[in-house]
């Protein structure tokens, strides 16, 4: 969990400096860039498809998936807890290992995704200081999946329509 912790950070960190930066100025590495190109989670049991210019970068149990330009970052993990309520109930405890001043907006909903159990929160808070805005969802596919978004305040929006694409396109893998 410390690994995951430190991916987290670096990845916040780096997302709202790039969301803060003129476009110029930075270069983009290309990880895994491709229209419709399928990753899995193995040990998860899902798989997604990435959006155009999306990259998708694994690491270990963790999978980073960004915009093109890094302004949006999801995290895909499989947690310590082995049951869907368990994981849920845990999500604050995982948050206040990285976010700071958390402030939650949204209270959660509980659903079904692609025929997956479903749950999602979301809200604002600080990584080493910068203000950022975040949301969680577990899903429950073979095991218990987290993916934690996050984004500069305002980024998200501007990925509206990629982000509904991809999140349409997260599956239970076969």
């Amino acid at each position: 969990m410390k690994k995951l912790t430190m991916v987290l950070c670096a990845a916040i960190i780096a997302a709202t400096c790039i969301a803060r930066t003129p476009a110029h100025v930075y270069t983009i590495t290309r990880v895994a860039i491709a229209q419709g190109e399928v990753f899995t989670h193995k040990e998860a049991g899902v798989q997604f498809q990435l959006p155009k210019g999306w990259k998708a970068k694994p690491d270990g149990e963790v999978i980073t998936v960004s915009t093109a330009d890094d302004s949006l970052q999801m995290v895909f993990w499989v947690p310590d807890e082995d049951t869907f309520d368990a994981a849920v109930k845990d999500i604050d405890k995982e948050l206040d290992k990285t976010i700071k001043n958390i402030k939650t907006t949204d209270k959660g909903t509980s659903d079904t995704h692609n025929g997956m159990p479903h749950f999602s929160t979301g809200g604002t808070g600080d990584v080493d200081g910068t203000r950022i805005e975040w949301s969680v969802d577990v899903l429950a596919a073979k095991k218990i999946v987290i993916i934690l978004t996050f984004a500069a305040p305002g980024v998200a929006e501007k990925h509206d329509a990629e982000s509904l694409q991809f999140i349409n396109s997260i599956k239970k893998t076969p």
